[in-house]
């Protein structure tokens, strides 16, 4: 059904860009397509519950930053992937299922609840398979306005950022046997997307490992003793994406890829926040009882909201707070500080800009032409 519904969604704005007039020139000429989980999404979760009370577009959610209009992002503030795009100077990416809007500069797939396994036959929110099944309607979209040999391109330039997999360990927690197992499934999972996004002519790919699943607020609350389930999922999880990444790259020469180590950078925020200009890194900032890690937002419980989001590293007993999406994302952008190997993402945007002063002729209708120059979007 969500697939479904996605797939209408597109073929609705499929239809709207197809009442095309005359066109511009544009030199700016960076792409970016994020697939993940809750922590990059942008508010695609309301296309998937329409009818639902989602906390995400609510109040605590969105104080920071989208003051008074909390857009869907399971933060205070921006996510990570946002920052990216503030710093290559392009718009925050909008959600893909909101089929009316502009994909000139890539999309984001991201959905909170998001699984590399369809082990759950999920319906209110999109597994990683059916995220990459998106994009090739963004691709058609593409199609229409720009010729075969532009898209090509676009493709092969874009940046692909995918961070997906703690779910996966959620959903496992309880599993009985060898845990590689369901490793093992999850990286395969995720080499599998790699690959079909790699034969539509992507190259270009940031893949983030999981945190350290143990040490979250939620964690830490909900599952006790077997947090030691999932910090050995989540160690796991990224020395198996290592490995099997190194393979790829080799099977595939052609194919640049970095890992972003979220795993290392975001346990040193919580093992030493103070090290980084927080204060605290054991609990949420929203949500209830001893480590505030569940109901941040909810209608039927009651929950704390901190003082000062800053000092926090979580917003929610999963998500980070606006500062530290901030600071994680300058970790990811740049290799210097060592948690992004072995490029910074910031270097695979200066590969796509060598090219900018191509001239792109553009079949795009005005009012499309018109919000595709880089500013910041609010919805």
């Amino acid at each position: 059904m969500a697939i479904c519904l996605a797939h209408s969604l597109f073929i609705l704005s499929l239809s709207v860009l197809t009442l095309v007039n005359p066109t511009p020139v544009y030199s700016f000429d960076k792409y970016f397509f994020i697939f993940g989980d809750g922590l990059y999404d942008p508010g695609n979760k309301i296309f998937l519950n329409p009818d639902e009370y989602l906390p995400s577009f609510h109040s605590p959610y969105g104080t920071t930053f989208f003051t008074g209009h909390p857009t869907g992002r399971y933060s205070d503030g921006r996510t990570v992937a946002d920052f990216i795009a503030e710093k290559e100077g392009f718009p925050f990416l909008i959600p893909a299922l909101n089929g009316s809007e502009d994909f000139t500069y890539g999309a984001n797939f991201a959905s909170e609840g998001a699984t590399v396994l369809d082990s759950k036959k999920d319906e209110t929110s999109l597994n990683l398979t059916s995220q990459v099944e998106l994009f090739n309607f963004v691709i058609d979209l593409w199609k229409l306005l720009y010729n075969e040999t532009e898209v090509k391109r676009r493709v092969n330039m874009a940046v692909y950022l995918i961070s997906i997999g703690a779910q996966d360990y959620f959903d496992s927690v309880y599993f009985i046997g060898n845990h590689t197992i369901i490793v093992d499934k999850v990286v395969a999972g995720i080499l599998d997307a790699i690959k079909a996004l790699y034969a539509i002519g992507a190259r270009k790919f940031v893949v983030q490992n999981v945190a350290q699943l143990g040490g979250l607020p939620f964690v830490k609350q909900k599952y006790g003793k077997l947090n030691e389930t999932l910090a050995i999922y989540a160690e796991a999880h990224r020395d198996e994406l290592n490995r099997t990444l190194v393979e790829l790259g080799e099977e595939y020469p052609d194919l640049n890829y970095t890992v972003f180590n979220a795993y290392d950078a975001i346990g040193c925020l919580i093992d030493a926040p103070e090290d980084y200009g927080f204060k605290n890194g054991s609990s949420a900032c929203c949500g209830n009882s001893t480590y505030r890690g569940e109901a941040c937002g909810a209608l039927e419980y009651e929950y704390c909201v901190c003082g000062n989001k800053a000092e926090y590293v979580f917003f929610d007993g999963v998500h980070n707070t606006d500062a530290a999406n901030e600071l994680l994302a300058e970790w990811m952008w740049n290799k210097t500080k060592g948690y992004v190997r072995p490029y910074g993402v910031h270097d695979f945007f200066k590969s796509s800009s060598d090219n900018s002063n191509l001239q792109i002729q553009i079949q795009m209708p005005r009012t499309q032409a018109a919000r595709a120059r880089p500013f910041k979007v609010y919805y």
